[in-house]
């Protein structure tokens, strides 16, 4: 049997609620493992791959950014979209990351939308690579 549950929430519904015996998440400074018994904690995500060790083999999906919290072996993941690494296009990811690279960056707040896009395609370049 499974020791962790792993429950994503998107703004549309809970996209996935599945069990787990090991979980690594996309955080905003790293990538963070949490096994069966890790202590407490809440955390941003950044954009980039959920890896999720299933009794039914390796799952992994992108992460569109959010919050992450631990408790009591369940792992509850707020995020924009969660999207199987497998329906994402690496060549339109790739694309994604061209376009965000010319946004214009002039302005302060251009420039802060500019980094964004760049760190959300990144992230979609990197879990379908």
């Amino acid at each position: 049997m499974a020791s962790l549950r792993c429950v994503v929430v998107t703004p549309e519904k809970t996209a996935l609620n599945r069990e787990a015996d090991y979980i690594s998440l996309p955080m905003d400074d790293g990538e963070l493992g949490v096994l069966k018994g890790r202590a407490p904690m809440i955390g941003r995500l950044g954009f980039g791959t959920l890896r999720l060790q299933t009794a039914a083999g390796p799952e992994r999906y992108y992460v569109d950014g959010g919050f992450a919290q631990v408790e009591d072996n369940v792992v509850n993941i707020l995020t924009g979209k969660l999207i199987p690494v497998d329906l994402i296009d690496n060549d339109k990811a790739r694309e994604e990351l061209n376009e965000a690279r010319t946004l214009p960056s002039s302005k302060l707040e251009d420039m802060a939308i500019k980094q964004l896009a760049i760190r959300k395609a990144r992230g979609k370049v990197r879990a379908s690579s």
